[in-house]
């Protein structure tokens, strides 16, 4: 998204928030951008905490009840089979619609199916060209097939009979922690939050792989969209850190077995870290290496870690280059970190999947009149629907919803605005959008 857009729309927000009441915010659900309109919740069978995780969610992503299906599970196993994830596959077919765009894991275990990750098998389908250790090929370090989605435009998911599901794991060991994530990822839409980017060199040489990206991207990107990105060179601190005590990070990405003090910092909402290491995928326990879920539970909105022995190749792990970008330009959290592993199958995504800080649709209230500015809409027909519970059909709005292109981008405004969702659709309904002088 261009800066000058990116001003706009935040001049719009600042000059219209100050009109908002007390009501809460709908939410908008645009054509090819996702929304919890296009999720399917998956809960483990006979777990309470993960049926209570997925409730929560749909209550506050908006996801119809009829997308949360229950699967069972081996109750103590950390990985499937092949032909287990085949059979819950086969029970899933009749929920996979052209709609459904993610697949949300509302569990922790099982993290694996054979030799590939639970989240990238949904996604990509099980196959063992993502794998680099096969079952014919005794050596551990090999690389393995590409993602098709790799550094991609998010319309890929949006053709015309796509098999790619993009899949994120959303769990906890508590829900007062679950619900804290999903808390974080809704408080971070659309607020285009100025904070840091720290990539960091570790005395750790074997998983500092990702340096020659690190430093390419922060020379090339300066200050872009109010994130500072910093190259850090932490190779003196054998035990210790210096990202510690910083504030406002919205990426941290590093390499070691253990991060030390990763609970000093204050994550801005919607931030994404990772480590690169062999088993930060391997469950959510504190055994072992350091596990993707300690970034979660101190405050972290996304990370990533390896279920099985990837090696430490880079293509292995999330690419600075593609992930800041695409997220800053209004990606969803899933698309931008999904974009960001070039051969993601053996890698695990966890997070808030729906998170979208730099989105480039804002929405808020004059009075009554909900004003929606958006960059994703071109000066066409639009039918505006609006529902009160995602298990509703969707009813034409009544109002008189007017629009305005502007110079960068057309601003909808609906009266008397009620609805606590509104969806946006080309259809052949004209609403009196006008041309104004630039």
């Amino acid at each position: 998204m261009a800066i000058a857009l990116r001003l706009s729309l935040l001049a719009f927000w600042l000059t219209t928030i100050s009109g908002v009441n007390a009501k809460d915010l709908p939410a908008i659900d645009i054509p090819n951008k996702l929304s919890g309109s296009n999720v399917l919740i998956l809960v483990k069978q006979d777990d309470p905490l993960s049926q209570k995780i997925a409730d929560y969610y749909a209550q506050q992503r908006y996801v119809p009840t009829t997308q949360i299906a229950s699967v069972s599970l081996p109750p103590h196993a950390n990985r499937l089979s092949p032909q287990q994830f085949s059979m819950i596959m086969q029970q899933l077919k009749p929920k996979l619609t052209a709609d459904i765009k993610v697949i949300l894991l509302t569990f922790n275990a099982p993290y694996r199916v054979g030799c590939m990750s639970i989240t990238s098998a949904f996604a990509l389908g099980y196959n063992e060209k993502y794998c680099g250790q096969k079952p014919d090929n005794k050596a551990k370090c090999n690389p393995t097939a590409l993602s098709p989605y790799y550094n991609d435009q998010t319309d890929l998911l949006w053709q015309k009979d796509s098999p790619l599901k993009l899949s994120m794991m959303l769990s906890a060991t508590t829900f007062q922690q679950a619900k804290a994530l999903i808390d974080r990822g809704i408080s971070a839409d659309s607020t285009y939050p100025e904070g840091h980017a720290y990539l960091v060199r570790t005395h750790d040489r074997a998983r500092s792989t990702r340096v020659p990206i690190f430093k390419r991207f922060v020379e090339v990107w300066q200050d872009h969209h109010n994130i500072h990105a910093h190259f850090v060179d932490d190779r003196s601190n054998k035990t210790d850190t210096s990202i510690k005590h910083k504030k406002d990070i919205l990426f941290y990405q590093t390499g070691l077995p253990h991060v030390p003090a990763i609970g000093t910092n204050t994550y801005l909402p919607g931030a994404i870290a990772d480590h690169l290491t062999s088993g930060a995928g391997i469950g959510i326990g504190h055994d072992g290496q350091m596990k993707a879920f300690r970034w979660l539970e101190n405050g972290v909105t996304g990370s990533y870690g390896a279920v099985i022995e990837p090696c430490n190749f880079s293509e292995k792990f999330p690419n600075p280059q593609v992930l800041i970008p695409s997220y800053a330009n209004g990606d969803s959290l899933i698309e931008a970190y999904w974009k960001s592993v070039q051969q993601p199958g053996e890698g695990l995504f966890i997070g808030e999947p729906l998170a979208r800080p730099w989105s480039k649709t804002i929405h808020s209230y004059q009075g009554e009149t909900l004003v929606i500015s958006t960059k994703e809409l071109d000066a066409d027909n639009y039918l505006i629907e609006e529902r009160n519970n995602p298990d509703k059909e969707w009813q034409e709005t009544p109002s008189d919803v007017t629009a305005k292109v502007k110079k960068n981008h057309l601003e909808i405004h609906i009266p008397n605005a009620q609805a606590k969702q509104y969806r946006i659709s080309k259809k052949p309904f004209y609403f009196g959008i006008m041309k104004l002088p630039e």
